[in-house]
């Protein structure tokens, strides 16, 4: 499935552990862990103002029935961590710009062969510098970006393992709120309303799903309360697409990897519900700038 002008990745592949670096070795066989099985363990962590801990434990990992990339199903340990509550906000990145530690947010979209009419349509929807957007999530920047933000903040981009445990839980859920199906009440996808403004653009858009949500594009980061995990973290399905620090690397063989950077939880230009489970994996080059793509950060 692509995600407007980005590439899904196409690996397959198997990773016991948070943080297991590409090239090391791996087991040839595996016993999936159900996720009736899986148990946290920890629950003590500090973290700090506007984050979420998420207590150490063991999960299943991956999905038996999505994308070639996300098999086979595999137990994963993750170690007690702290998550951003909402993805980071274009206030909160022009802090870092003004402080000297960070570089501008880019104003336009960015990616490998890229038009000229691609390029116009879509940098209309960057966020930086926009006073109306200033509680909206970052986008357009690349992977660098994010990267250097969450550090100059004291943080880092979450592994995928942490992005994934947040997102489902021990207990395994399909989506961060649970299994209902997405709907206009959940996340920012794009719903009737994204729509109407495309074809207002010229454009024949479809949407995830036949409701308003309220908001064409982004949305002011944490505006889904009834998406939120159990746990409290908001908008881990929709608004933006967010960097994780790995890049793609095979389930079944860490040795093989792209050198592409994986981002994780679907955007407002999504029109497929499968994209917006916690288990769906989004590659795209560490260079790529999108009007969906944006940051949250661990620690």
């Amino acid at each position: 499935m692509t995600r407007g002008s980005g590439l899904r990745g196409l690996g397959v592949g198997w990773v016991v552990a948070m943080g297991v670096a590409c090239g090391s070795s791996v087991p040839s066989t595996v016993s999936p862990t159900p996720p009736s099985t899986s148990a946290a363990t920890s629950t003590s962590t500090s973290c700090p103002d506007g984050m979420i801990a998420i207590p150490a434990g063991r999960f299943s990992m991956g999905s038996t029935d999505g994308d070639d990339d996300e098999k086979p199903v595999h137990a994963a340990t993750v170690s007690a961590f702290c998550i951003d509550r909402t993805e980071v906000t274009v206030a909160a990145y022009s802090a870092c710009v003004r402080s000297g530690k960070c570089a501008a947010a880019g104003t336009n979209v960015d990616w490998p062969k890229i038009t000229d009419a691609e390029r116009k349509l879509w940098s209309a929807f960057c966020n930086a510098d926009r006073a109306d957007r200033q509680t909206h999530p970052i986008n357009c920047v690349d992977w660098t970006a994010a990267d250097t933000y969450c550090r100059a903040t004291g943080k880092r981009l979450p592994t995928e393992h942490e992005w994934e445990y947040a997102a489902r839980g021990a207990e395994g859920r399909r989506y961060p709120w649970g299994d209902a199906t997405p709907g206009a009440k959940l996340l920012n996808a794009c719903g009737n309303e994204c729509v109407a403004m495309g074809k207002g653009l010229g454009e024949s858009w479809s949407p995830m799903y036949e409701a308003d949500d309220g908001f064409p594009a982004t949305a002011p980061v944490g505006s889904f309360a009834a998406g939120a995990t159990p746990l409290g973290v908001l908008d881990m399905a929709g608004n933006v697409w967010e960097w994780t620090s790995g890049f793609l690397c095979s389930y079944t063989d860490a040795n093989k990897c792209t050198a592409e950077r994986v981002n994780r939880g679907s955007g407002w230009f999504n029109d497929f519900p499968p994209d917006a489970r916690t288990t769906d994996r989004n590659d795209d080059p560490p260079t790529y700038r999108n009007r969906d793509l944006g940051i949250r950060c661990a620690r």
